[in-house]
């Protein structure tokens, strides 16, 4: 049930994604434990003493959490029974991340609960939240690529002066690094070119900013540490808003001479002198002089570009490791969509068994939050197997805390992404590691070194 109070607010101004990721975690939750009885939402004016809130309750009549226990739900990678391996797969998820977005909204995530009785969550947002100067320890390091909004992705005790607030009409140069130092040695080269210059020091937000922003350029360092540097190059040049803007890759990650072949306007390898660097910005401010004004041309009739294809997955043999048949069955559908093979198992051992008795897949997707064997475990189980050490391994997880990427790392993972999945980040995904394996690249060894290359 939905109930709307009529004395509750009808105008919220806030971070409408934060939000909805946060109602659709609380829903999912009260859903999968009520087999009995109902889910509420109600939305409700902020109490008393919370003047200028409004409340969103989700109550049901499931399971209940004891006391004891309803801390815990909220502390990083723990559940009720302080296990990521457990009878209710994937039960509880996301709530650790969802305090941490409610907070960083300015609001707060609380709970009651009597076992056998159910759960009532309460989140309060404020009806105008102000925009985070920066990132907290411990909040979301999820890669949003909506568009939506434009995240500063200037994490605690980065402080880089950039042109963001006086752009005007000048051309300019997103600046993806993540060393605050050079990243304010770039924006001054890019001053003396005669461009001004934005700083992204975090790949989560950076193609929303782009796309936001629209750049005339693009520097990019692969070695970041929320993201493999090669799969945001992948995205970039894959989104129609952004596929056009040249991009010089400056960085110390290994195999940068692929970048030209993925659609790098130009390669420069760190350390770099000053003086290198300057040529870099002195040919993007003469590439941008020199380039005719972006004018796509929309029939009558039509509302923009057809569906891409994706030819780099074309034929490719993916594996599905989840728990939840409705994952398996939304991703599967997607990737068909794109000519690729899909093969799925429900459970860690059965996903195992597949890659032992199935030659020729080329990637796994591998659920971390399932029962009996959790997704760390089946991904060490596999890593252990001589034949199946290189085979490129994508973590899915349904957390998005900073340092997730490298504990998924650490286990064995390839790579990592976030739930709810975005299609347009796993395709970029999987269309670098498909091609690495192909060219027979070692995954598991290279993903950790791309992640800490300066």
């Amino acid at each position: 049930d939905v109930k709307l109070d009529p004395s509750a607010p009808r105008t919220l101004y806030t971070d409408v994604n934060r939000l909805q990721q946060i109602l659709k975690n609380l829903l999912s939750n009260a859903f999968k434990f009520t087999n009995k009885g109902s889910v509420t939402l109600s939305m409700l004016p902020g109490p008393k003493d919370r003047d200028g809130f409004i409340s969103f309750v989700v109550t049901d009549t499931g399971i209940g959490i004891p006391p004891e226990k309803q801390k815990l739900i909220f502390e990083a990678f723990q559940q009720a029974d302080g296990t990521t391996s457990r009878k209710y797969g994937g039960t509880g998820l996301g709530l650790s991340i969802s305090r941490e977005i409610a907070r960083l909204l300015g609001g707060e995530l609380q709970v009651r609960s009597r076992p056998g009785e159910g759960s009532t969550f309460t989140l309060f947002v404020p009806l105008q939240t102000a925009a985070p100067a920066a990132s907290v320890a411990g909040t979301t390091a999820r890669y949003d690529n909506t568009g939506a909004t434009v995240p500063n992705a200037l994490p605690t005790g980065f402080e880089v002066i950039d042109d963001r607030d006086q752009l005007g009409d000048d051309p300019f140069v997103l600046i993806v690094e993540d060393d605050p130092t050079f990243a304010s040695i770039l924006v001054d080269i890019a001053h003396a070119a005669g461009l001004k210059g934005v700083v992204s020091t975090a790949g989560a937000g950076t193609l929303a900013m782009a796309r936001k922003l629209q750049p005339d350029a693009i520097t990019l360092d692969l070695g970041l540490s929320d993201i493999d540097g090669f799969v945001l190059l992948d995205l970039l040049k894959h989104d129609p808003q952004t596929s056009h803007v040249p991009i010089h890759v400056i960085s110390g990650a290994d195999r940068l001479k692929s970048v030209i072949d993925m659609g790098a306007f130009g390669v420069t390898e760190k350390p770099a002198e000053r003086e290198a660097l300057t040529r870099v910005f002195r040919d993007l401010a003469d590439h941008i002089k020199a380039a005719a004004p972006l004018l796509e041309i929309v029939p009558d009739g039509e509302s923009g570009p057809a569906p891409r294809g994706v030819p780099e997955l074309a034929g490719a043999k993916i594996l599905i490791v989840d728990d939840d048949i409705r994952n398996i069955y939304s991703l599967t559908s997607v990737l068909e969509s794109y000519d690729v093979e899909v093969l799925h198992a429900e459970r860690g051992k059965d996903g195992i068994l597949i890659l032992e008795q199935t030659p020729g897949i080329d990637i796994a997707l591998i659920d971390i939050m399932m029962p009996e064997m959790d997704g760390y475990e089946t991904m060490q189980q596999i890593r252990q197997r001589d034949a199946l050490a290189e085979l490129p391994l994508i973590a899915v997880t349904a957390k998005a805390m900073k340092g997730d990427r490298q504990k998924c790392l650490d286990a064995g993972a390839s790579d990592y992404i976030a739930k709810p999945v975005d299609i347009d980040l796993l395709l970029a995904l999987l269309r670098v590691w498909v091609a690495r394996a192909r060219e027979g690249v070692g995954s598991a060894a290279l993903a950790p070194e791309t992640a800490a290359a300066e």
